[in-house]
């Protein structure tokens, strides 16, 4: 099947197209908005050799869409064009013979789509009907719809493996990790290098809460070298965290520290202090590896208080519960048991599950009664709350989980509060404690919510690590940042 003749459509009006030599290629430019410095644009363009499938009439192809901008030329726009101008935008000539530069991330989850008879018109309620889980249908010219929130062959008649009644997709057998490869194979395929690291990135953050941290840093490395490649210092600086967390999993902490520090000098550059929860958080964690539990302790007393401020209550929580076992691990008992009484008030409050595990453990350490450590699965994979959410893997690099079930500890150490975040028990009471699932309606829109966020890669949250497709479906759950209740 080919392509329409593209030269032949009559587009609608700010829609220009780039005259093109190959008839197999397409470039459109769609107007957006305009301010004082910049005329903002889509640069839309059909991907080379994709392939073309119809149903029911319509034929779709698979389309990239970059957000680009092109500079007004006043007096101020020039005196600044230098300092503005990003290393790793791309430059763009539009149809007039003006350049434009790229100011965002390319996006793949877009479709060209058009009418198989050319004599027969399609309208916007007929795209809709086959394409009811886009997050935007819109009309291009004559016959012609671009189509985005969806990926490959997701219409009408087409449902993609492992879907459910309504849009909402259920993950394959395998996965996230399955997922992940799979789209690393189709960026490597279709030639998008930034989105080959993020792919490969979220792919290293699958194995290591698999607990296979070597094939992680593999991955993350790999993805690591794009991103340098590319000078996508953003890209970068969310795949060497991730890194770090892979290096405390095989041992290496000093290493994961120096990472951990650098990426938290690049956050507070941009005074992000999203980022630099996360930095804080996990610098604490290399210095707890290293058993330099008074500096963990300042780190994470620095993070939660970076996680009040930006409102994140979830991570607040689990910080005060690191607080609570650094506490258990000066001998500060006291200590210990305030900073966890804070963490299940909280919990309590938001309605989290949590909240009843770890007062049973917080109870028994109290009391002055030791349990068995026992081995977190037969596999020697930690299994937990976090784990379970398919992306928040800090609880899977905690020092000191995988011990022999003849080994005991007792409560006067931290090993009864560590257990309430890595243990099989935990898991067994997490998942029997109340967890109940999100209406298919709720979900869905929470997982349109995500694909629009800049914190989203496609597959996880790098605010909270989480898998959107997992974490979505948990009733008591919400956004880090606020964008979807629980």
């Amino acid at each position: 099947m080919n392509l329409p003749d593209w030269r032949a459509i009559s587009f609608d009006q700010g829609i220009l197209a780039d005259p093109t030599p190959d008839q197999s290629r397409i470039v459109l430019w769609v107007s957006g908005e305009r301010d004082a410095s910049f005329q903002h644009w889509e640069r839309i363009v059909n991907v080379m050799r994709g392939e073309i499938w119809s149903e029911q009439g319509l034929c779709a192809t698979a389309a990239t869409v970059v957000p680009a901008r092109q500079r007004l030329r006043s007096g101020f726009g020039q005196l600044f064009h230098g300092l503005r101008r990003s290393n790793k935008n791309r430059d763009f000539s539009l149809p007039d013979g003006s350049t434009s530069e790229q100011c965002g991330e390319r996006r793949t989850d877009v479709l060209l789509v058009w009418s198989l008879d050319p004599q027969i018109a399609i309208d916007l309620a007929r795209i809709q009907s086959a394409w009811p889980q886009a997050s935007r249908c819109q009309r291009m010219g004559q016959n012609l719809f671009l189509v985005s929130g969806v990926q490959g062959r997701a219409g009408r008649g087409s449902e993609p493996v492992g879907s459910q009644p309504g849009g909402v997709q259920t993950q394959p057998a395998g996965s996230p990790r399955e997922q992940a490869e799979v789209l690393v194979a189709a960026a490597r395929q279709s030639g998008d290098r930034p989105q080959e690291a993020t792919a490969l990135a979220d792919l290293g953050v699958t194995q290591l809460s698999e607990g296979n941290a070597a094939g992680a840093i593999a991955s993350l490395e790999a993805a690591l070298a794009i991103a340098r490649e590319l000078g996508d210092q953003e890209r970068e600086y969310d795949i060497v965290g991730n890194l770090g967390l892979a290096l405390l999993g095989v041992g290496q902490p000093a290493r994961a520290r120096q990472i951990f520090e650098q990426g938290l000098g690049y956050v507070r550059s941009r005074s992000d202090h999203l980022g630099e929860k996360t930095a804080m958080e996990r610098l604490g964690l290399a210095h707890w590896h290293l058993r330099e539990y008074s500096i963990a302790l300042s780190c994470f007393e620095q993070a939660l208080s970076l996680a009040r401020l930006v409102g994140d209550r979830m991570q607040a929580g689990n910080l005060l519960w690191y607080l609570s076992i650094q506490h258990a691990e000066m001998g500060q008992r006291d200590l210990a048991i305030a900073r966890a009484e804070e963490s299940i008030a909280l919990f309590k409050a938001m309605g989290r599950p949590q909240a009843a595990w770890y007062g049973s453990n917080l109870q028994k350490y109290r009391m002055g009664l030791y349990e068995e450590t026992a081995a977190a699965s037969s596999s020697g994979v930690s299994v937990s709350p976090q784990s379970y959410l398919g992306g928040a893997i800090v609880a899977s690099v905690m020092p000191g989980q995988q011990q022999s079930q003849a080994t005991s500890q007792p409560n006067s150490g931290p090993g009864l509060l560590r257990m309430a975040m890595s243990a099989t028990k935990a898991m067994a009471t997490f998942v029997g404690s109340g967890m109940k699932t999100a209406p298919a309606e709720l979900q869905q829109k929470r997982i349109q919510t995500c694909g629009t966020c800049e914190h989203h890669t496609g597959m996880r949250c790098k605010v909270c690590g989480c898998f959107t497709h997992v974490k979505s479906k948990l009733l008591h759950e919400d956004c880090p940042i606020g964008k979807w209740p629980g």
